[in-house]
């Protein structure tokens, strides 16, 4: 077996540019880092060093640095996050949970009009039936409409309509929701819209034969056929509404995103663990997704 692993390494194709490139690459970092030209700043490659060292050592729990011993990082962690560190999770987890389900709940029953395969006059090929002029017109108007709705939504970041809604609203949870949830709109109709695209379509021009319309199609035949992939950029999609729910906190709501800013330049021990805290609720997302995903499979 490993004389086999060992020919078929030998005999892969190898790719001269590749290898080139990525000595170049490597080679450009290390010249950059250590040399005393101002590409990286006025700063010698000492100076450079010298901080990172600092930085890292920064990142230590400050009981621990005190003392050297790390049974004292436990209680230090644990009053962060009794202190301010779990409303703020739950604030980061919420207004990403609301996002998403706004976004989902909007984005679904417009994908059989999004979809260019639903909406034309003979969905997937298959005749449908005889379509007053007004009808056909209206599913000619309404797709291309939806399209672009989806666009501009997603064109917009979301940092900056939240700075919008914020001006409307106030500083309260519901602009740091509804600019995530109109940004997701555009970009899970889109995701979702190519899994209707490129759908199986023998199951839909059966029901299509058989008499049913688009909308009980989409319902009967496309939805639960790829409803995995539906849930894959759901979650994928939450994923992201958690990191860009930390980082609007940074607009003034308590968030993760607002303890890292406060915490940014003096504690950095503090910092370090709010990232980890917000990264730990997306590895846990991760694994119910696909936990979730197994078992409907």
């Amino acid at each position: 077996m490993s004389e086999r692993v060992a020919e078929l390494r030998r005999s892969r194709e190898k790719s001269l540019f590749l290898r080139v490139s990525a000595l170049l690459v490597g080679g450009g970092i290390i010249w950059a880092w250590f040399s005393s030209r101002p590409l990286l700043g006025r700063l010698s490659a000492e100076r450079r060093w010298e901080n990172f060292k600092n930085f890292a050592g920064e990142l230590v729990p400050s009981p621990v640095r005190k003392s050297g011993d790390w049974s004292e990082a436990g209680p230090w962690a644990w009053d962060l996050l009794t202190d301010e560190g779990f409303l703020a999770l739950m604030t980061t987890l919420g207004i990403a949970t609301a996002a998403i389900i706004l976004s989902a709940t909007f984005v679904l029953p417009l994908l059989p009009f999004a979809s260019r395969q639903l909406s034309r006059p003979d969905p997937f090929g298959m005749w449908a039936g005889r379509s007053g002029t007004f009808r056909v017109w209206v599913r000619r108007i309404v797709g291309p409409v939806t399209r672009f709705g989806f666009v501009l939504a997603r064109a917009v970041p979301e940092y900056i309509v939240a700075f919008l809604l914020i001006a409307l609203l106030g500083l309260q949870v519901w602009p740091l929701v509804l600019a995530l949830a109109i940004h997701n709109l555009g970009i899970l109709g889109r995701l979702w819209g190519e899994v209707v695209e490129n759908a199986e379509p023998a199951a839909a021009e059966h029901a299509l034969a058989a008499g049913q319309s688009r909308n009980s199609v989409f319902l009967s035949r496309i939805y639960p056929a790829n409803f995995n992939r539906f849930l894959i950029y759901f979650f994928y999609r939450w994923e992201t509404c958690v990191k860009d729910a930390t980082v609007l906190g940074m607009l003034g709501l308590l968030t993760l995103g607002k303890l890292i800013a406060l915490s940014k330049g003096f504690f950095w021990d503090q910092m370090f663990f709010y990232i980890l805290l917000g990264a730990s609720v997306i590895l846990i997302g991760d694994l119910f997704s696909t936990f979730l995903r197994r078992r409907l499979r």
